[in-house]
């Protein structure tokens, strides 16, 4: 796993990329007991994964739980139908505060996420449709290395864009999903 870890890259403020330490690699070399004392356990962030692996998921997502490349149920069809449910409905506007910035080295300020839109938190990921022509029950979330992802059931589409760049919302990597998605409902039509 150490061998086939993408390389983490860093934009500065002038939008230059330059190299950075992978923030788990710690994680990944662990050598002793000593080492274990200082290493970083994320609590269950840090999916390692090739981009094919992730699209294996969303298109089990689309497929109702079944692998449509193995035709293996992962998930029952009630529970994916139960993880795109929006599960806090009492609070419609829980996304609306916007994030600020807690490691400017990690993360951009994050204004109010989906202003104007939809918006709801399934069982895993976040709910909302948005001015790309994804439907109001489409799940979506991200990793901070600028990675994104959406599934959008009601409509048979979801993709992913990938990336090893902080900080975590960098304009021209959400300007790069906004596009893809745009082109993937344009396509639809």
């Amino acid at each position: 796993m150490k061998a086939k870890l993408a390389y983490m890259n860093g934009r500065g403020p002038d939008g230059i990329l330059f190299p950075r330490d992978h923030l788990l690699h710690r994680s990944l070399v662990v050598t002793d007991q000593e080492d274990i004392s200082r290493c970083s356990n994320s609590g269950g962030a840090g999916c390692f994964a090739k981009p094919q692996e992730y699209c294996q998921i969303l298109a089990m997502l689309l497929n109702d739980g079944t692998s449509p490349t193995t035709g293996a149920q992962i998930l029952k069809k009630e529970t994916v139908d139960m993880m795109f449910e929006n599960q806090i409905s009492q609070f419609p506007d829980f996304a609306k505060q916007g994030i600020p910035p807690a490691k400017a080295d990690l993360t951009n300020a994050i204004p109010d996420l989906y202003p104007g839109q939809h918006q709801g938190w399934g069982l895993t990921f976040m709910l909302s449709d948005g001015p790309t022509g994804r439907s109001g029950t489409t799940g979506h979330w991200a990793g901070l290395p600028n990675l994104y992802w959406w599934c959008d059931r009601e409509q048979g589409v979801a993709g992913i864009i990938c990336s090893q760049i902080l900080p975590f919302a960098d304009p021209q990597v959400l300007n790069l999903w906004v596009a893809l998605e745009s082109a993937a409902y344009k396509a639809l039509a």
